[in-house]
């Protein structure tokens, strides 16, 4: 039966006030989730703001005046760990997105590369730069598709820094006004059995620095070492990436016009004021009552009446909440051609094996994600990295889509090993 006009406003009206207050909840709340293995996202802001402090000196000591001058910032990440180190993997693409975010401006290009004993390509090089342009919060919202999120086919781990360097620097030979930053678990070259490294003296690395010089900070040849946290079960701990930062030893570039504190301070609006801490609570306690309304007439209507049960969407295949399993699984992703081994749902994904690739089964109100699959894993859950063989992630109306993402090897015509990484949507309906 149709909904009065008047209530489909009023519904409407209650979904907002809900996301408002999911939205001012998230701003305030700690930055990880109990139980949970997670990195601590601003435990990597002081880092990031000495890397762009230390980048701001070089070219102010190369001639240069980064306030003032347009700049093209290629970042490259040593991959090499990042099968064995998934949340060290996530810390330095969150380096390079904050450092993005607060610093670059319009004119700006970013370029992302990916290294481990040389330069390898994880995608068409021509689609791996991005131009900032006057629309720069919608141009640096896409900027962490950029980044590199595997090993190299076939890696042998390692990563060799000097060789690394020489080639980003050939790269840029006719740019005076490149900024080359290299994210690694460490800046000393690491070797791969069979494999040799170029080393600080072979000629090819000091042809690279004719023209560009490297900062140098610790004795390991690292510009800046980037500290972070990673919370667990058990507690914080701490990890540790290295910055490796190269200039031309003349930096020039087109003017900027305006500066770039006033394009980055541009997007920001005042505050409103605010009436003091009592309105402050009863106004999130409006909003708490306005979402809790909200989550039971929008659960009536999806229900038919039931309350807020629902259902689920996993790829195409859909499923009624209230029919599944506490506990236990209630279906299986897997590639096309999968043949399931009981009377449990198959949810086929294009571009994986045609094997058992993860469970899926209902905790309270999350689902959990458990991988079977020797090779291929379940690398993240909506953007956070999963360490271990499972994780869960709450059904909530304020998020109704949350992506899964597999990352593994698999065998490709003649038996040559590729790496996949292939995402998959799960919905509340």
């Amino acid at each position: 039966m149709k909904q009065p006009i008047y209530r489909l406003v009023v519904l409407r009206s209650l979904a907002l006030g809900s996301l408002v207050l999911g939205s001012a909840l998230a701003q305030t709340s700690p930055a990880t989730s109990q139980g949970k293995t997670e990195l601590i996202r601003g435990s990597l802001e002081p880092g990031v703001e000495r890397l762009i402090a230390a980048v701001q000196d070089a070219v102010t000591a190369s001639g240069g005046d980064l306030e003032r001058m347009r700049a093209d910032w290629v970042i490259a990440f040593s991959t090499g760990h990042y099968k064995s180190d998934p949340l060290g993997a996530q810390a330095a693409r969150e380096v390079a997105t904050q450092l993005v975010q607060r610093e670059a401006v319009s004119t700006d290009t970013i370029t992302a590369r990916a290294w481990e004993l040389n330069v390898w390509d994880y995608r068409n090089p021509s689609g791996l730069t991005l131009q900032i342009g006057t629309d720069m919060g919608s141009d640096k919202a896409r900027v962490d598709n950029l980044w590199p999120t595997t090993p190299a086919v076939g890696s042998v781990g390692g990563h060799d820094t000097e060789q690394a360097a020489a080639t980003l620097i050939g790269e840029q030979a006719s740019s005076s006004s490149a900024i080359i930053i290299l994210l690694t678990n460490t800046a000393a070259s690491v070797g791969a059995a069979g494999n040799s490294l170029l080393g600080t003296n072979a000629p090819a690395y000091q042809d690279a620095l004719q023209n560009y010089k490297r900062l140098e900070g610790s004795q390991d040849g690292a510009t800046l070492n980037l500290p972070y946290r990673v919370s667990t079960p058990g507690g914080e701990v701490p990890g540790q990436m290295q910055a490796v930062i190269f200039v031309p030893k003349t930096f020039t570039a087109a003017a900027l016009t305006p500066a770039r504190s006033q394009q980055l301070a541009a997007p920001a609006t005042a505050a409103p004021a605010r009436s003091g801490g009592t309105g402050l609570v009863l106004g999130l306690l409006g909003l708490v009552l306005l979402g809790a309304l909200a989550w039971f007439f929008l659960g009536r209507n999806r229900s038919g009446g039931a309350g807020p049960s629902g259902g689920v969407r996993v790829g195409d295949s859909e499923f009624a909440l209230r029919g599944l399993p506490a506990g236990r699984p209630f279906c299986v992703i897997a590639g096309p051609g999968y043949a399931s081994e009981d009377d449990l749902a198959v949810v086929p994904v294009q571009g994986l094996p045609a094997a058992r690739i993860a469970e899926l089964s209902r905790v309270g109100r999350e689902i959990k994600v458990r991988s079977v699959h020797e090779d291929v894993r379940l690398s993240s859950i909506g953007g956070q990295v999963v360490v271990g063989d499972q994780s869960t992630f709450a059904l909530r109306p304020d998020q109704p889509d949350t992506v899964l993402e597999f990352s593994g090897e698999v065998r490709g015509g003649g038996g040559v090993p590729k790496n996949i990484t292939k995402t998959l949507t799960v919905s509340i309906v």
